[in-house]
């Protein structure tokens, strides 16, 4: 007898006991699904892209200082000349008119103190035009341009994009790249002045008569940069000046997970709850016993007492 009642408790202690580590096994791999669901979410995420966070109008602001100032290096006349000697070997003195950034491209060298050869032929020999400090202001002129453009395509590719990492994020709102394209092309302008004043001083040494009217002016490329560094102060203005939202969304948190039902408790399987142990049948406990006796000896009690009063 005692046999047969211990069987089904041990084979429901064994039941429960398997469904306990099947719960435990399901939570485990559960959570180990979660973290790798999230891991790879951070990874997907990690150059998260917001359609908040761009601006078209600043986009186009980059994108036309970018064509303008490589229109500027492909234009050739940036100082216009006028009464000096300034001209090309074998030819006319005073025949070259214009003066460019096209023509040191080349890593030229002077033959002389006033002969600059700028080309590889043998005919490209610019005579009584610029000077050692002049071609330097060139060629970092030419550097300096190719600085702003890879800045404003810095900046547009941010403005287009608009990515929300923290860094790049703070140098989209801040327009930091716009700005160090303005300052790069305010720059360019200051070199050419500075050029303007070497090729002044070398025309006015060589006139090509006495008391001619030497004239060294700004040309078409100077202009160019000025409105490329104007549209970089627009795209300046259209960051600084949109107002952004002053906290982040939460979106950002649900991104982690695949899905939403990742943030809720699973509800246990059906299938286990078949292998659940059923509860333990009701039993009085004995703290019971000892409230049922106070309660029938104050009832004898007050019965007496009645019966009592009834007598006297």
């Amino acid at each position: 007898m005692p046999s047969s009642t211990s069987n089904p408790r041990s084979s429901s202690r064994g039941n429960g006991r398997s469904s306990r580590r099947s719960r435990s096994g399901h939570r485990s791999r559960s959570r180990h699904r979660d973290r790798e669901s999230r891991s790879h979410s951070r990874y997907r995420n990690r150059f998260r892209f917001k359609h908040k966070e761009r601006n078209f109008a600043a986009a186009v602001c980059s994108m036309i200082s970018i064509v303008i100032m490589c229109v500027a290096l492909a234009e050739p006349k940036w100082i216009s000349l006028k009464g000096g000697k300034c001209g090309l070997e074998y030819r006319t003195p005073g025949g070259l008119h214009f003066l460019g950034v096209f023509q040191f491209f080349y890593t030229g060298h002077f033959i002389t103190p006033m002969k600059y050869k700028y080309g590889p032929a043998n005919t490209d020999i610019m005579s009584n035009c610029v000077t050692y400090k002049a071609v330097v202001l060139f060629k970092g002129m030419i550097a300096l341009t190719f600085c702003g453009i890879l800045f404003g395509l810095g900046a547009f590719l941010l403005d287009l994009i608009g990515c929300i990492q923290q860094g790049l994020k703070l140098l989209h709102r801040n327009a930091i790249l716009s700005i160090i394209t303005s300052v790069l092309c305010v720059s360019v302008n200051m070199f050419c002045y500075w050029v303007s004043t070497e090729v002044e001083k070398v025309q006015k040494s060589t006139k090509l008569h006495y008391g001619s009217k030497v004239e060294v002016t700004f040309d078409v490329s100077f202009y160019l940069i000025t409105a490329a560094g104007s549209m970089s102060v627009f795209a300046v203005a259209c960051n600084c000046l949109r107002r952004y939202p002053t906290y982040e969304d939460s979106t950002p948190l649900t991104d982690d997970y695949d899905d939403l039902e990742a943030l809720i408790a699973r509800n246990p399987d059906a299938s286990q709850m078949l292998h659940m142990p059923p509860p333990p049948a009701y039993t009085p406990t004995a703290t019971t016993a000892p409230c049922t006796t106070t309660t029938a000896t104050t009832t004898s009690s007050t019965s007496t007492a009645t019966t009592t009063a009834s007598v006297a």
